[in-house]
């Protein structure tokens, strides 16, 4: 097995705009013991780390050499098999609504990743957008202070800020939370108010 730094080392170049924020995301994580990872939306395409992330292997990876445990939801019963094919047993894979399922979680959870809804015209981000917001609010029961959360597939064009996470970050903002990265990938530290 290699190891997770060595992994990294390998894929980070072929993630993209996501690469500075893995960075930030792992460098997060290594500040707690066995971290609890979830995240919707799973590996859907072989070896797609520019396109899609691939946060599945990432995470399994990561947890296979320093510990902790991976849940990653999806809805699609292809991606969900090519997930399971393709990790460990510390990452469980479900078949499920991503909404409904984080709504059943209980406990603490360290990172929690939301890429579950592909957006296909980013001037017109509601649904994507409108469905991560009700993602973080049905896992409020694992949302713990100093949560991570993290929402993949954002962008600024002309001024605006577009993508999956515009709602949360509208949200976060009202709450006076500051991002912890701000990148293709947004995300936010929670704090409790």
């Amino acid at each position: 097995m290699t190891s997770w730094d060595d992994y990294f080392t390998e894929v980070k170049p072929k993630l993209g705009a996501r690469a500075r924020g893995f960075e930030k995301i792992f460098a997060y994580l290594d500040e707690t013991t066995n971290p609890t990872i979830i995240e919707t939306g799973t590996y859907r395409e072989e070896n797609n780390f520019t396109g899609d992330g691939c946060s599945t292997l990432l995470f399994d990876n990561y947890v296979n050499d320093r510990g902790g445990s991976v849940i990653s939801i999806d809805n699609d019963p292809k991606a969900c098999a090519l997930a399971s094919a393709n990790t460990s047993n510390l990452t469980e894979v479900v078949e499920s609504d991503s909404v409904e399922f984080l709504g059943t979680l209980r406990g603490d959870v360290t990172l929690l990743y939301l890429d579950s809804y592909n957006i296909q015209n980013w001037q017109d981000d509601w649904a994507p957008a409108a469905h991560h917001l009700k993602e973080l609010f049905a896992a409020k029961d694992i949302i713990q202070h100093d949560t991570l959360i993290v929402i993949d597939d954002n962008i600024k064009y002309e001024g605006k800020r577009l993508g999956k996470g515009r709602l949360v970050y509208e949200l976060m903002e009202s709450l006076g939370i500051e991002p912890f990265l701000d990148d293709y990938q947004v995300g936010w530290v929670w704090q409790e108010l």
